[in-house]
């Protein structure tokens, strides 16, 4: 290579050695700058989605609060609960799924619908058909804003 580079005149030395600074500075390039300012760029992206999620679930919480203060007194269960709960979640546009009693509990799935919607039922039936969320199981829904009821256990107050 030492042969090679000495038989070389001083013009050709100088390109070659400039083409290997230029391949050095493309391979930097390629091989790190570019992922990392990708990888930057994808990260603030995600950020920025987090936090418009942030703001979505704060507001919709100050909501369902506000709506919880301003409701009246705990009405009491007017028929079965199973009943109570098919009739309601009609009135919010909410499809269950499937139901399963037990003993004085029951156990709800719902597939995917607006957490918004999910959220004013269950206000709905805590403070006017005498009904508790006593555990909840949710997943992402198929579009934004959606979530799958996995679980639902509601229980007489």
């Amino acid at each position: 290579m030492k042969a090679w580079w000495q038989q070389l005149n001083s013009r050709e030395q100088r390109l070659v050695a400039a083409m290997g600074v230029m391949a050095i500075v493309f391979i930097f390039y390629s091989a790190i700058w570019q992922p990392l300012n990708d990888s930057l760029v994808q990260e603030a992206s995600k950020l920025e989605r987090q936090h418009q999620l942030l703001t979505w679930v704060q507001e919709n919480t100050a909501l369902y609060q506000q709506a919880k203060r301003s409701s009246g007194g705990k009405a009491r269960l007017s028929g079965s609960i199973s009943s109570v709960a098919n009739r309601s979640a009609k009135t919010y546009k909410l499809t269950i799924t499937r139901m399963q009693p037990q003993g004085d509990d029951l156990q709800v799935w719902i597939d995917s619908t607006p957490f918004t919607q999910l959220l004013f039922w269950l206000e709905h039936l805590a403070n006017n058909e005498g009904l508790q969320v006593k555990a909840i199981d949710l997943s992402q829904g198929d579009r934004v804003g959606e979530v799958k009821v996995r679980r639902l256990h509601l229980a007489k107050l």
